[in-house]
């Protein structure tokens, strides 16, 4: 018999497979979608556990042997494009066992994809599209009443063997209405930041995640995140954001905050409001906090406000150092906002670090090896580079659906050990991948980035990660997986 009051959200193992010799390097993320579901699901009166695969390294199997003790009606996940082939897997074993509980999932690809994830997974009984909150709680409630699904706006689901898509569910206007997320049912020492925050003090933790808002203000052709929080920015009441940092200050102890927001610079009077918060309490005598910005939202005394208040490590969404393909992007951002972002946030004495995306639509080896070459020229502290990927949802994704090009299975929609996609015919995944190895190697082999490095951060800690890295590297390419 099932309990009809337990929920159980589950986060699928897949790091061990993505990752292999470089997951030391990679950080363990608390699950903040799972914790704001089951925030809800908790003010719903339910049971809400979180079984988090990755963080507690635990199998598949013994991820449904705990499930089948507690025996669930409700148990869901967050899914993305690269993930789903490990969803499959995990829900078809899990419904062999315990058939009758309901299998709910949301995140971008089932947003995106709701009823091809529908009929890829026979074993998903509802996908939720856009954001969940009001819809668990919309979902619940009419289980518990018997009521149908097709009243509840944004899901699909399954009914007498038909795929129904209910009525669209626009955007939470009002994050206020939502309680803060339910950090306190995952196990706080199981979760790390990326290795680059241990240069800094030499501190790997504890880490804590917060959002002060949703949604982004960018249109850019390779983000998936509109198919969940739809486009333009929302806030939460700065009490809510109080609220979760003073939960990670005082039950977790944390020293490294990651602010997820997807351009936390964007509204200056939150900024400062957040920050005199931080200094009036003392906090940033503790806290290394890394922020996610635009560069065309920088503006230098904000900066050094962020700074006082413990701002090290700013990372910004550069992707391209070639102006037309910036414009093909639709990053609406020049190369000279670009360079006066990263002067602008050295000058307030914060580390920079620079995302790029080589092989989108219209690039070459040229302007692949421009945006190489603008990595190298800014002053900045960490770079990644990653291949395009035309995840489900974006402008890219449907661009490679109407010229006929050339997709894998869901599992290989990753950056780590899985090969590139070739959006482009005159750049085929090997020159990808050399250009890939070509980027890393020039920027992080250059001497005086070194030398930079090495009187701005922790020496020692530096060293011995970059050597590890070394060794894990050599190791997966001998394991041919990069």
């Amino acid at each position: 018999m099932l309990d009809k009051k337990q929920i159980i959200l589950v986060v699928i193992p897949t790091m061990e497979n993505a990752y292999h010799n470089l997951k030391d390097f990679v950080a363990v993320c608390t699950p903040v979608g799972l914790t704001s579901i089951a925030a809800v699901a908790l003010r719903e009166n339910y049971n809400v556990s979180i079984i988090d695969g990755d963080a507690e390294n635990l199998t598949m199997t013994q991820i449904i042997d705990i499930i089948i003790e507690k025996k669930p009606a409700f148990i869901g996940s967050t899914v993305m494009t690269a993930t789903m082939g490990f969803t499959k897997q995990f829900y078809t074993m899990l419904k062999e066992k315990i058939p009758d509980t309901i299998v709910i999932l949301g995140g971008p690809h089932v947003s995106a994809l709701p009823e091809q994830t529908l009929l890829d997974i026979p074993a998903v009984d509802i996908c939720v599209i856009g954001e969940g909150d009001h819809t668990i709680a919309d979902i619940l409630h009419s289980f518990k009443k018997n009521i149908d699904l097709q009243n509840v706006p944004g899901i699909t689901f399954r009914k007498n063997n038909n795929i129904i898509r209910t009525s669209l569910r626009p955007p939470i206007r009002d994050l206020s209405s939502l309680p803060i997320p339910a950090s306190h049912l995952l196990k706080k020492h199981l979760y790390k930041p990326y290795g680059w925050n241990k240069w800094v003090s030499g501190k790997n933790g504890p880490l804590g995640m917060i959002l002060t808002s949703r949604g982004c203000i960018g249109k850019c052709n390779f983000c998936a995140a509109q198919t969940v929080f739809g486009f333009g920015a929302r806030y939460y009441d700065m009490q809510q954001v109080i609220n979760q940092l003073e939960f990670f200050i005082n039950e977790w102890d944390i020293r490294i905050l990651y602010i997820l927001d997807d351009t936390f610079t964007l509204n200056r009077k939150r900024i400062n409001e957040l920050c005199d918060y931080i200094i009036s309490k003392g906090y940033q005598k503790r806290l290394e906090i890394q922020v996610s910005s635009r560069v065309n939202t920088v503006h230098l005394p904000t900066m050094i406000k962020m700074r006082k208040a413990g701002v090290r490590w700013v990372f910004f969404g550069i992707e391209s150092g070639n102006q037309e393909i910036l414009n093909r992007m639709c990053k609406n951002i020049t190369l000279k906002q670009i360079r006066e972002a990263v002067k602008i946030t050295r000058k307030a004495g914060i580390f920079v670090g620079g995302n790029y995306i080589i092989g989108n639509i219209g690039e070459t080896r040229q302007t692949i090896m421009d945006t190489i070459n603008l990595s190298c020229e800014l002053d900045q502290d960490y770079a990644s580079y990653a291949t395009a990927i035309p995840l489900p949802g974006t402008e890219l994704y449907q661009y490679c659906i109407e010229n006929n090009v050339h997709l894998p299975n869901w599992n290989d929609f990753g950056n780590i050990n899985t090969p590139p996609i070739q959006i482009n015919k005159n750049l085929g995944i090997d020159e990808l991948i050399e250009l890939r190895d070509l980027a890393i190697n020039k920027f992080f082999k250059r001497p005086l980035y070194f030398l930079k490095l090495l009187i701005r951060m922790k020496t020692y800690t530096v060293i011995s990660n970059f050597i590890k890295m070394y060794f894990s590297i050599k190791k997966e390419k001998e394991e041919k997986r990069l």
